[in-house]
């Protein structure tokens, strides 16, 4: 990603709706997951600016590493003490075999040239009956310039995902579409980015919603946490996947 959306994200993610509402609905999942080990090694694929890790550790969880492949990203880790950190590609990980218990991907493998070799990679770094988070952007049609200038290389829809997963030797327990209920507001939004690119001066998605409506759209969203626990949506924004790793 560009230096500034590092930026961007730096500035904005521990309030931001979007973001807020995401890392809550997403670690309800890996909360629950982390209960089944004793003393976690976490991996967070892609961890960026390391909110996520600070996250984790701040709940407990001091077994907690990150690679990613930008040195801008590695930087903002360094600013919050983060240590374990390593600059690498998630499709070549300088990490043993079966070395951790829970691996994340948030928002990442959809930036990846070779995503099938990044689902690979991870089953290899994940010990035996270890457990994989995936979130990644659904449907090409929601394409927009937020894609562009992440640098992503594609957007997803569950059976392409759950193929992929397959193949590479995960067991699906859950995967269901997220951000569903606001799914027309953020649809008609991309058109109106793609229609009239030049009306709209801002450098970063999060910017296109008036700061009165952040709370209302973080409880709308958060709202998704109790159906996504009892049921899968059939549509959203973007895709949950809980994986597990049977050998």
């Amino acid at each position: 990603m560009d230096k500034s959306l590092y930026d961007n994200i730096y500035q904005v993610e521990a309030t931001h709706w979007w973001y807020k509402a995401r890392r809550e609905i997403i670690f309800d999942w890996v909360f629950r997951a982390l209960k089944k080990y004793e003393n976690p090694r976490i991996l967070d694929i892609g961890c960026g600016t390391g909110f996520n890790i600070s996250y984790l550790k701040q709940a407990g969880h001091e077994r907690v590493d990150g690679v990613d492949i930008s040195r801008d990203a590695l930087a903002y880790c360094q600013s919050r003490q983060l240590d374990d950190i390593m600059l690498s590609s998630a499709e070549s990980l300088p990490i043993h075999n079966s070395t951790y218990d829970v691996v994340l991907a948030l928002d990442i493998i959809e930036h990846l040239p070779n995503d099938r070799q990044a689902l690979s990679e991870i089953h290899r770094v994940l010990k035996t009956n270890g457990t994989f988070v995936i979130f990644v952007p659904a449907y090409k049609f929601l394409w927009s310039f937020q894609d562009e200038i992440s640098h992503h290389q594609r957007r997803y829809e569950a059976n392409d995902l759950r193929t992929k997963l397959d193949q590479a030797g995960l067991k699906i327990e859950k995967l269901t579409y997220i951000n569903s209920f606001l799914f027309p507001i953020v649809f008609i939004g991309r058109l109106a980015l793609r229609l009239f690119p030049s009306f709209f001066n801002i450098t970063s998605e999060s910017q296109m919603n008036p700061t009165w409506t952040n709370g209302i759209l973080y409880q709308i969203f958060k709202s998704e946490m109790f159906f996504a626990r009892r049921m899968n949506f059939p549509f959203g924004v973007s895709i949950l996947c809980v994986c597990t790793k049977d050998k």
